[in-house]
């Protein structure tokens, strides 16, 4: 990680400490987006953006402008704000999702601070301006569902931003002149509460519009893609996978190409498009992009890489699971004649709809597909059985309920190997094998041939069922394809929710981590998206564990520590001993090294961020505006004629942040817990 201390080159965008600032201090991290608001900044060829400066935007490798896409569904991550504010020449957009804003675009200075005085008899607003402009916007809080709204002055526009919208904060504007606030950052936004708001909104225009105010509930996109939701399902399927960064008044479906990264030049907005079926002349839907390298895909290519799953594939699955009984077909045909799109649901029956349901609580859910990673040596293949022997004898684990399951192993990597750890569970348990209703297959079946996927799930039936059915590992039933392509990957999940058709089984992938075990399993990034679980094992010497890193219907970061035992199985043909291994659980977290602080303001925060997190009751974290003020009061100031202090508190706690000590979330900071 780059030294956090480094000061930014100059430029035209925001500094870092206004970075820290809209993040750390006010806690609006996950809705800052990066704007170029260089003027002179070179726009790709390929982008569709006209100018720089008032949109969100970002430099690609040829350090061209583009469009940062899909940005209205994006939350800034701790690492995308790291990397963002050190580039100079990105300002920062706020996106208003939680924080509303009312922009004055108005040119004639008499009427601007008319608008300005009517608004501030009533509420104290933050007040961004330009030095060069009589335009001012002010921003707020406001929570509930808000839509954009506007009118017409005698000089200009008054809009309200709402949901889906953006203004930059903080960086320079293409006239030249800086965005500024009038007394500084705002250190807290106030709330006015929809009622408030609705009755200045109609105050205001009855007093200054010249037009009737509008006012939008969806935009022509949302609309434009409703449209197909009813005639494509694959166009569908785009929009729920939010791949689509712009629709056409035609039909066409703008997306991101699944071969991007192979692409030889930089992909635009338009590069790459779906063709709804009944649009631009073709009956079935149509994928075309633009680029040499894709030329020649077919529309089956670009489904499987997308990991669309088309309804056909999966009928040989369905006629291997039991039929319904004619009755019931009966009363499902009679109902369907009832069925419309959309159907107004009573509130209590929506209510009484059944809760998530779980074969291991808050671990393992009762869904399609579920991933367990880690690296070579860590230890997952003992945790995979361990948990799936709970689940087999319908044991708690580790204090979470289990609801007792059938299970069957594909041990594709090393049988011999698997043979070894059952006995191993076995003997340290206490328990016969036969009392223990594990199914195995001792083979490697080809997950990117249909037939392969379809004797599985017939083997899977034939032998009484399964509740979760485990391959391991993911790679050895996936023989020559690309683990990177999302053409392949795509073609073997398809695979495994059939199997998850057939058999209602929860299909759990052991899979290894990549070279960055940073950045997750190993291979297409869509692995994780198209999972409902996913959990990775870590190990740091002997201390090894499981963290629940996503769990679509809970909350994650649940962690479990665990040791391997070594237990003799029994003598090869020299006498030798032959051992395996089974878990030992124990208290220990996910394992990682904390960082020693860097320097005498580090020090001094932790120092007085223990004194507060002690005197604090709540046990919920210390406000980062009263920790500022804490440091400040705590530091020496310096001889320049600018006071640093603030400065320097903030890069002390954006250092301990990012060393993995402090956690900020919420406007608050914690210990982080390793």
């Amino acid at each position: 990680m780059p030294n956090v201390l480094k000061l930014p080159l100059k430029g035209c965008g925001a500094t870092r400490e206004e970075w820290l600032h809209f993040d750390m201090l006010l806690g609006l991290g996950a809705d800052l987006l990066p704007v170029i608001s260089n003027p002179d900044a070179a726009i790709s060829p390929n982008s569709s953006m006209q100018s720089t400066g008032k949109t969100p935007s970002q430099y690609n490798n040829q350090r061209q402008a583009i469009g940062f896409s899909q940005w209205t569904q994006y939350e800034a991550t701790t690492g995308d704000i790291e990397k963002w504010s050190r580039e100079p020449d990105y300002g920062i957009c706020l996106q208003t999702r939680k924080v509303r804003a009312l922009d004055v675009d108005v040119s004639d200075a008499s009427e601007a601070a008319a608008i300005h005085s009517f608004i501030t008899e009533r509420f104290n607003l933050p007040m961004r301006y330009r030095a060069n402009s009589p335009k001012f916007l002010l921003a707020f809080i406001s929570e509930g569902e808000h839509f954009k709204k506007r009118f017409k002055t005698a000089h200009g526009m008054v809009e309200f931003l709402a949901t889906g919208q953006q203004f930059i904060a903080c960086g320079q504007h293409p006239s030249g002149s800086r965005y500024e606030w009038r007394d500084g950052l705002p250190d807290e936004l106030p709330t006015i509460s929809t009622q408030e708001f609705e009755q200045l909104w109609d105050d205001l225009a009855q007093r200054f519009a010249v037009e009737a105010p509008t006012q939008s509930t969806s935009s022509i996109k949302q609309q434009k893609l409703a449209d197909v939701f009813s005639t494509d399902p694959v166009a569908q399927y785009l929009v729920d996978k939010n791949l689509v960064k712009k629709a056409e008044r035609d039909g066409r479906l703008h997306i991101a190409c699944p071969w991007e990264d192979e692409h030889t030049s930089e992909s635009g907005e338009s590069s790459t498009t779906y063709w709804p079926a009944h649009t631009g002349g073709y009956a079935l839907g149509h994928f075309k992009c633009l680029h040499a390298h894709c030329e020649h895909r077919s529309d089956a290519e670009f489904t499987n890489a997308i990991g669309y799953v088309n309804v056909d594939t999966l009928a040989d699955f369905d006629a291997i699971s039991q039929t319904v009984s004619a009755q019931t077909q009966t009363e499902e045909s009679d109902s369907q004649t009832l069925k419309a799109k959309f159907v107004v649901e009573p509130a209590h029956e929506f209510s009484l709809r059944p809760a998530p349901r779980w074969i291991v609580k808050d671990i393992l859910p009762k869904a399609e597909l579920a991933v367990l990673y880690g690296d070579s040596g860590s230890g997952k293949t003992f945790f995979a059985l361990d948990l799936c022997a709970a689940i087999a004898l319908g044991q708690e684990w580790r204090g979470k309920k289990v609801h007792q399951g059938k299970v069957v192993y594909v041990a594709a990597e090393g049988a011999g190997g698997f043979r070894n750890r059952l006995k191993a569970y076995s003997h340290q348990h206490q328990i016969e094998l036969s009392n223990l209703p594990i199914g195995v297959i001792a083979a490697a079946p080809n997950m990117m041939e249909k037939n392969d996927a379809v004797e599985i799930a017939k083997a899977i039936v034939a032998s009484g069922g399964a509740d979760i059915v485990v391959l391991d590992t993911f790679a050895q039933v996936m023989p020559g394809a690309n683990e990177n392509s999302g053409e392949d990957v795509g073609k073997a999940l398809a695979h495994c929710k059939g199997i998850h058709r057939a058999t209602g089984a929860l299909v759990l992938l052991v899979h290894h981590s990549g070279k960055d075990s940073s950045k997750g399993a190993r291979g297409w990034s869509g692995l994780r998206a198209a999972a409902d679980a996913e959990i990775e094992v870590m190990r740091s010497e002997d201390a090894r564990a499981a963290t629940v890193t996503k769990l679509k219907d809970g909350e994650d970061s649940a962690s479990f520590g665990f040791k391997l035992h070594t237990v003799t199985v029994g003598l090869d043909l020299d006498g030798d001993e032959i051992t395996s291994c089974v878990l030992e659980h124990n208290d220990g977290g996910r394992p990682s090294k904390r960082k020693e602080p860097k320097g005498k303001n580090e020090r001094l925060a932790i120092r007085l961020l223990t004194e507060l997190i002690d005197g604090d009751l709540s046990g919920d974290g210390v406000q980062v505006g009263e920790f500022i003020e804490a440091m400040v009061s705590n530091m020496l100031r310096g001889e320049g004629k600018q006071d640093q202090r603030r400065t320097l508190a903030l890069r002390a706690v954006d250092s301990l942040v990012a060393d993995g000590r402090v956690e900020s979330a919420n406007g608050k900071l914690q210990f982080k817990e390793v």
